[in-house]
């Protein structure tokens, strides 16, 4: 059985790599060094394979046919998709034996995710994947979920997909070490008159409820609700997802609205190493 050993949750905006220097200093300093720790941990774990949550932003699928959740189950997959990116673009190694474990287990536990054989990987997984192993080494299960296109799975249900998951994880025995990464968020506008504006009241908020691990509030939210914060904070789905699946509280290790970069910018790890399942 897998041993989930490292896990945290991060923003992942294009900007934090491919305009870095447009945040003040202070800020972009900030935010990188909770990364850069949070990064850290999940090399210091031991883990053999990450599995990386991360919205889907049209670079896979479109309205013709568009999944609620996509494991990638192939021996590498391509990235990163903007060719603007400063990483180098090359085949990722993936791990499909874990990949196949976890849609077995998610399937087994109710919940039915579609699969690819081929996925090319945007900002969304690159940004946080180039943090934990800039060699493109480590093999990565990317894991896509619906978070631009309604209908949406609810934040509860994106919860209970969190806790099949975990299911599904500690179930696997393709591996015995296994990091989680949620990407996403926090609150941003994407292509509309309002980009570049920041909730950080917002923010902070659901921050809280990740160091409380205490979500009935933000699980109650409705689309129209969480739409306040910006047609991008439907992103804490995979924040969510994360959280179920790890169920302790979160350590925030860093939160700055950097209006440069369009979006509160946040990371948040979780302590593995004892306690909790």
């Amino acid at each position: 059985m897998a041993s989930l050993t490292a896990a945290f949750a991060a923003s992942h905006a294009p900007m934090m790599l491919a305009a870095a220097d447009s945040a003040p200093a202070a800020q972009h300093d900030a935010f990188m060094a909770g990364l850069r720790q949070a990064a850290a941990r999940v090399r210091a774990s031991g883990a053999e394979a990450v599995i990386i949550l991360s919205n889907e932003h049209f670079t896979n699928f479109f309205l013709e046919n568009f999944p609620q959740t996509c494991v990638g189950v192939a021996e590498a997959n391509t990235g990163p998709a903007e060719p603007w990116l400063p990483i180098p673009r090359r085949p990722v190694p993936g791990s499909p034996a874990l990949a196949h474990g976890l849609l077995s287990g998610l399937h087994e536990a109710g919940a039915t995710p579609s699969f690819s054989e081929h996925l090319t990987l945007d900002h969304g997984i690159m940004t946080l994947y180039h943090a934990v192993d800039p060699d493109g080494r480590l093999p990565l299960v990317p894991l896509l979920q619906n978070c631009a296109v309604r209908p949406m799975l609810s934040l509860r249900q994106c919860f209970t997909f969190g806790q099949r998951l975990r299911a599904a994880i500690d179930a696997c025995t393709a591996v015995d070490r296994v990091a989680l990464v949620a990407a996403g968020g926090l609150s941003h506008w994407v292509g509309n008159e309002r980009i570049g504006d920041i909730d950080e009241d917002f923010d902070r908020w659901f921050l809280t409820r990740l160091e409380k691990n205490s979500f009935d509030d933000v699980l109650d939210m409705d689309d129209a609700e969480l739409d306040q914060a910006g047609n991008g904070a439907h992103e804490i789905r995979s924040w969510l997802t994360l959280a179920a699946a790890v169920d302790r509280p979160a350590r925030v290790l860093a939160y700055e609205p950097i209006r440069a970069w369009v979006t509160g910018m946040g990371v948040a790890e979780y302590d593995m190493t004892g306690g909790g399942r």
